[in-house]
């Protein structure tokens, strides 16, 4: 083990009409001429302005809680943002399937219902491993009397991801974009207020998160009157959509599930040795993020859109291109941000975020290499290599968690190690992704199929596939 060291439809505009792309000629012409690159663009705009304002409010948040309430607040997010991932059993992913918008709020209350279950079960379960809980983590009592309420938060941020399913069938991603605004800002603010009146503390991060969290949904709620209108007596049962779907939870659900072990398994094992330095790896987690989320979303952007439409012979040149745009694009601020990082940590966030300067540092290759094959992720979809893409996902699941459970070495390094091997990792991917576009231009197709009713492609931002940081609450990949 580790050895611790100290330490859309309502035809409202979206935020895409005043958002610039700069480095696309005739973007901007481009999303005004097709609706689903507009969409797509709304999207990423609501990201980058979610990423700016967590930026901001993270400087002072940072002064209100300790690297201990952080780190303690990062296993109450890794065990939570576990159960998120299959809280509705996938239902929630089949909101966008049915012909009828009746069928789709059959499958949304079904995705409810399976939420709510869920979520009693997640608080259950933590009261009846609330001291094994309590002793393997800091032996601390706060932890295990919210992790009996964890439940609230399962329920609140799976609700918000089906709410926004619906909203994604209907075509209202201004709304979607809104409301990942809304949030990004409710959760920190929320927190930071409690952790003024509470002067910190486990139950004042958790009380703003859910306070934050709240208020996303409510918002949803009122956005989404029609979801609470009748039925009608012709409406589909609720048993006739589960065999209808009954395979859906297998669809992306091996995948989901191996990337949620891996994104909150790091965290608790980092935890596990010392919660005060997983609160330093959640910030400078947290803070790297801006940059690869502005990044690899205005590169998967364009890519999104020309890999659609690609006809073999052209799919690797184009492969080429994009990761040559990509690391043009993100060589420089990764490079500063390995530079100064150990500096501008403890001067923006205070004396007590030291540490986080150089986990931002050791993190720096890992986010670096996310980056360059964030755009090209869906290839292995497009030339139908999902199986290639689970092996790599089981890989890239193990190899972290033997290192971090095996490694003798201090924090640090160990971090360090992580941040290499990672890269390494994604290297191969990068590696795989090529190799899939030159048979792809070759006539070779795969041979995987999708399990279940296929699903519509959704525009989405970009997901990093990485530790998730528990501050915004939001569904891993």
């Amino acid at each position: 083990m580790i050895k611790p060291m100290g330490v859309g439809r309502s035809g409202r505009p979206g935020l895409s009409g005043r958002f610039r792309w700069p480095g696309w000629p005739g973007w901007s012409g481009l999303a005004q001429r097709s609706p689903v690159l507009r969409s797509i663009l709304t999207l990423v705009s609501g990201t980058a302005a979610s990423q700016g304002i967590t930026l901001v409010l993270q400087i002072f948040i940072a002064r209100v809680y300790s690297d201990v309430d952080k780190g303690l607040f990062g296993v109450y997010g890794s065990i939570t943002g576990f159960v998120i991932t299959f809280a509705a059993l996938r239902f929630d992913v089949t909101i966008i399937l049915p012909d009828d918008d009746r069928s789709a709020r059959v499958l949304q209350r079904l995705a409810t219902r399976c939420v709510l279950v869920t979520s009693l079960l997640t608080s259950a379960v933590c009261v009846a491993g609330a001291r094994i809980l309590r002793d393997h983590y800091h032996h601390s009592g706060a932890l295990m009397w919210w992790l009996m309420g964890a439940g609230i938060t399962v329920f609140l941020v799976s609700q918000i991801t089906t709410l926004q399913y619906w909203l994604t069938r209907q075509g209202r991603f201004g709304d979607i974009a809104r409301n990942r605004v809304l949030q990004s800002a409710a959760v920190p603010v929320c927190q930071l207020v409690m952790g003024l009146a509470l002067h910190g503390g486990l139950p004042a991060i958790i009380i703003g998160t859910i306070a934050g969290q709240l208020a996303a949904l409510l918002a949803l709620h009122m956005r989404t009157p029609e979801l609470r209108e009748p039925l009608g007596d012709d409406a589909p049962s609720m048993r006739a959509m589960i065999h209808r779907y009954r395979k859906m939870p297998l669809l992306n659900g091996p995948n989901a599930v191996v990337d949620s072990v891996r994104n909150n398994g790091i965290n608790l094992l980092i935890g596990a040795v010392s919660v005060a330095a997983l609160g330093q790896f959640q910030l400078a987690w947290n803070i790297m993020q801006v940059p690869v989320a502005l990044i690899a979303g205005s590169v998967a952007l364009v890519f999104l859109k020309k890999l659609s439409d690609t006809e073999p012979g052209a799919m690797l040149p184009l492969v080429r291109a994009v990761l040559l745009r990509t690391c043009l694009a993100a060589i420089v601020p990764f490079a500063v941000l390995y530079l100064l990082a150990p500096w501008l940590f403890p001067l923006v966030f205070g004396a007590t975020w030291h540490d986080a300067g150089y986990y931002a540092r050791a993190l720096t290759p890992w986010l670096f290499m996310n980056v360059l094959t964030s755009p090209i992720a869906n290839i292995f979809v497009v030339t139908e290599r999902q199986s290639q893409l689970l092996a790599f996902a089981v890989a890239y699941c193990v190899v972290p968690l033997t290192w971090l459970g095996l490694s003798r070495l201090d924090m640090m390094p160990t971090i360090i190690g992580l941040g290499w091997l990672m890269a390494g990792m994604l290297a191969v991917q990068l590696v795989m992704a090529l190799a899939v576009a030159r048979d792809y231009d070759r006539g070779n197709r795969g041979t995987s199929t999708p399990v279940g009713p296929a699903a519509p492609t959704a525009p989405t931002a970009p997901v990093e596939s990485a530790p998730p940081s528990p501050e915004a609450g939001e569904e891993p990949r």
